[in-house]
């Protein structure tokens, strides 16, 4: 599914207007009847308060309140100012609402009176629309904030209000949403935190815009789910055989470390790879070796035996680990995934993109991308989605940029925002279970995107799973384990949870 910035949906609805002959008063009736619907589908609407702002939002809630009205809801408007004029199409909806009786009143009255919100069963936030950034101030960042305390349900429309719809920032106040329902596509500020966390469940109606401009629309961003996932996926032959399914390589391992690559070359097995071989420094012995793992150590390495490569889970920093990792970038034909101590090793190398060759995929934590890009974790949180692109391109690498709302990034290509996952996730291992996902994938023959954007969305559907039996707190990285086939069988189509 495609995720769109403010333009580019705006785009859509000029075009709509444009080539489709789509009135502009259609769409915004259209956005209130999907409004109206998920409010009843999702709360028990005996009373609503609609706040609206001065610009299109306005009009959807507008519209919202007479439909409401005309549904036998109590219903209240809340205007910056009672009577101003809004843009056109807007105009008509509050004059319609109006005539049918639904009462404006400024925000003045639910400021001083803020038990005018507490005593409704939903508010809807109407104030502002996709086209807003900055911080709110003055008497809207007031209202923000009295809606938030009344602990009453917030249904938001298109986007929380306080929310940037290109980057999910929030600067100042923003209205905490229950719900969110948003028109056409998902917007890049719901699929990413902090906005995500303020939008809380989004729903994404099309509010029937033609689909061929939800189609032809490029998209700088897109996300999965479990339908689209599934073709995706690597299908075995009926006479596939162990040899035939691909050998990933797992190199790592060092003193006190020797759990990390384990765990990445089981993960390599649980995602369809057909043979797993540990890589380890000559002398490392390992505490319990697990019997579907293949041991070798560096210097009996045939690089060429290999399909895939992971690197770097438990392989510490040690000058050894360096050469190894030259030798690795020098490996064009086979695909790797550079993962922990391999992304501390490339920090410490000036221009080490110019000596790589052939296709990688970095795994980079938040920490490990400050290092990499000489900046603070801050200013990675703060940027993420501007430095996935602009790194990916400029190291010429796929690029997995963990965190919550994991992104991959792959050059000019749209950026992937993924949907899985949760915090039962912070802890130890769990970054080499993905690693080692990723490079199964790679190994049976998956694109280094395809396999990273595969793995990222199973690896959080394994975590989801996870929690749902364990819980927040817990977790351990092995149980992510046995899980990874469960989550690529719900994949299909003919198979239900």
């Amino acid at each position: 599914m495609k995720v769109a910035l403010a333009r580019e949906m705006r785009e859509i609805d000029r075009r709509a207007m444009a080539e489709f002959d789509y009135p502009g008063l259609l769409l915004m009736e259209h956005a209130a009847l999907a409004l109206f619907r998920w409010i009843r589908e999702r709360f028990t609407p005996e009373k609503v308060a609609i706040i609206c702002g001065k610009g299109n939002n306005a009009g959807d809630g507008w519209a919202l309140a007479r439909l409401l009205k005309l549904a036998g809801t109590g219903v209240q408007v809340f205007s910056p100012t009672v009577g101003v004029e809004l843009p056109p199409d807007a105009e008509v909806n509050r004059r319609m609402a109006c005539r049918l009786g639904v009462k404006e009143e400024p925000w003045f009255a639910l400021l001083t009176n803020p038990a005018r919100l507490a005593s409704c069963s939903v508010l809807v936030d109407a104030l502002l629309g996709t086209g807003f950034r900055g911080v709110v101030t003055g008497e809207m960042a007031a209202v923000i904030n009295t809606i938030n305390e009344t602990g009453v349900p917030v249904v938001a429309v298109d986007l929380p209000s306080g929310v940037e719809a290109d980057t999910g920032r929030v600067r100042g106040p923003a209205v905490r949403a229950e719900l969110t329902v948003t028109f056409g596509l998902p917007k890049v500020g719901l699929m990413v935190y902090p906005g995500k966390e303020y939008a809380g469940e989004v729903i994404v109606d099309d509010i029937g815009l033609p689909p061929p401009l939800l189609e032809e629309t490029a998209g700088s961003y897109y996300t999965l789910d479990q339908r689209e996932l599934q073709p995706l996926l690597p299908r075995r032959h009926p006479e596939a055989h162990k040899g035939s399914q691909g050998h990933l390589l797992v190199v790592g391992g060092a003193p006190g470390m020797t759990g990390a690559p384990v765990l990445a070359g089981l993960a390599g097995l649980r995602s369809g790879a057909g043979l797993v071989t540990l890589g380890l420094r000559p002398g490392l012995a390992l505490p319990e070796k697990p019997l579907e793992l293949l041991v070798k150590t560096w210097p009996e390495l045939n690089w060429e035996a290999y399909d895939a490569i992971v690197a770097g889970p438990g392989l510490s920093t040690q000058p050894d680990g360096a050469e190894l990792l030259k030798t690795i970038l020098s490996l064009e034909g086979i695909p790797r995934v550079l993962d922990a101590d391999a992304l501390n090793l490339l920090a410490l190398t000036p221009n080490w993109w110019e000596e790589a060759r052939g296709p990688i995929v970095l795994t980079p934590h938040p920490g490990e991308m400050a290092r990499l890009c000489g900046l603070a974790t801050r200013e990675v949180q703060e940027n993420r989605l501007e430095l996935v692109r602009e790194k990916s391109k400029a190291w010429g690498v796929t690029l997995v940029l963990k965190g919550a709302a994991t992104l991959v990034g792959q050059g000019e290509e749209p950026v992937y925002i993924n949907p899985t996952g949760n915090p039962a996730l912070a802890t130890g291992g769990t970054g080499d279970v993905l690693a080692g996902m990723i490079g199964g994938f790679l190994a049976q023959g998956l694109p280094p995107a395809v396999a990273a954007v595969a793995g990222v969305y199973l690896h959080g559907k394994a975590g989801d799973l996870a929690a749902e039996e364990i819980g927040d707190a817990g977790l351990l990285a092995g149980d992510l384990l046995p899980r990874i086939p469960r989550v690529m069988k719900w994949g299909h189509p003919c198979v239900n949870r």
